[in-house]
């Protein structure tokens, strides 16, 4: 839901309309000078801003009876101006997610004003900033980042689950004593069950697939395109290419072995029916 660093434009839903939620809790006290719900201020210390967006903060938090570390998500209802449903879908999918790399959401509150989201706190920032502060990842760095992100998607594919806003930026990154980096994905506000062809053009531009842009409908396969743009981010440390369309891009040398190469070739190909699945690219000696 948070958009932080990308742009992201979206369209009238003209496929699966998500249920707005049955129940709703009935916590509606006085807010608090910090803005905060007062029963939720109770159970949980809420500290500094973690990032924001238009219409949502993310701050960190610690619970006051285990002094266990959260991410609350405090959303502004007022700002939502019609993309209720974004939030919506946030909650409902992540509710039924539980994958070491998926972002967990425990609990939610919702008053009167407010959505509070209690989430798995993942330290180490997002992809963008640790691209933007690497001059390269070596290769089996970023290997094993895609490894991480291929694994979410199989496992959200496998539920017939579309994220649509696959990007550096909805890339958490957890560090390990050992310094490996585990790649968790979160933003889920426009992640969505595909039912039938979906024909709403949303995302964040150098990450759309060709299809969602060409009004012939998508489903799943628009997750790997991006999967594509991100390894050649990774390996290339620049932004890809701007005819989308076309699948036009370059491979610059000295960066490129045959082995990255063929799994990219295989992302980007403007014909979704042959593009790679996230099987596919699990299976592919590059990753493994």
């Amino acid at each position: 839901v948070t958009n932080i660093k990308g742009g992201v434009f979206v369209g009238k839903e003209t496929g699966n309309n998500v249920e707005k939620r049955n129940n709703e809790t009935n916590n509606k006290g006085n807010e608090s000078k910090l803005g905060f719900d007062d029963y939720v201020f109770s159970l949980y210390e809420v500290g500094r801003i973690l990032g924001d967006g238009n219409f949502a903060v993310v701050r960190h938090s610690r619970k006051k009876e285990t002094g266990q570390e959260f991410a609350i998500k405090v959303i502004d209802k007022a700002k939502l101006k019609g993309k209720n449903h974004m939030v919506e879908n946030e909650i409902d999918i992540l509710k039924d997610c539980c994958h070491h790399n998926i972002v967990r959401l425990f609990e939610e509150y919702e008053t009167a004003s407010r959505i509070y989201l209690v989430m798995e706190l993942v330290k180490g920032g997002d992809l963008f900033d640790a691209i933007t502060q690497n001059v390269k990842f070596p290769e089996v760095e970023s290997a094993l980042m895609v490894k991480d992100l291929c694994n979410a998607l199989f496992y959200m594919h496998s539920r017939s689950i579309v994220h649509r806003d696959l990007k550096p930026e909805n890339l958490l990154v957890h560090r390990g004593k050992d310094g490996r980096i585990t790649l968790k994905l979160a933003d889920f506000g426009l992640a969505m069950e595909v039912k039938q062809l979906i024909y709403t053009v949303c995302g964040t531009p150098t990450y759309v697939a060709p299809e969602i842009l060409s009004d012939t409908g998508y489903g799943l396969e628009v997750d790997m395109w991006a999967v594509g743009v991100i390894t050649y981010i990774l390996l290339n440390q620049t932004e890809l290419f701007k005819y989308i369309k076309t699948g036009d891009f370059k491979f610059i040398s000295p960066y490129w072995d045959n082995t990255s190469r063929n799994l990219i070739s295989h992302l980007l190909v403007v014909d979704r029916k042959k593009r790679y699945t996230a099987t596919d690219v699990l299976c592919h000696k590059w990753v493994l």
